[in-house]
């Protein structure tokens, strides 16, 4: 589990990335081509940092003739809440 969460943690450290996820939340499946113009990156700079999410589990993708398209995989943020949500909790008891 901790190799898991390190690797998530490690994924979502990026800003980029960040926006990546932000960008992908609530939205079905996005080209490369429209990701990179939403959060106004090169394909390329998109395409190396989708890679990361990727590998990491936190992007799932297909492709769809010529394109390849991805999908936020909202479950794959589990080990972040599972790590955030007892220090939440210890500080709300705390106020």
């Amino acid at each position: 589990m901790l190799r898991q969460r390190s690797t998530v943690f490690d994924a979502i450290a990026h800003p980029v990335r960040r926006h990546i996820l932000e960008a992908l939340n609530g939205a079905h499946w996005v080209s490369i081509t429209d990701l990179a113009e939403r959060i106004e990156v090169s394909r390329s700079t998109a395409s190396r940092h989708l890679d990361i999410l990727r590998r990491s589990g936190l992007v799932k993708a297909r492709r769809v003739d010529q394109a390849t398209m991805h999908h936020l995989r909202q479950d794959a943020l589990d080990p972040v809440f599972e790590w955030i949500e007892p220090l939440v909790a210890d500080e709300a008891v705390a106020r």
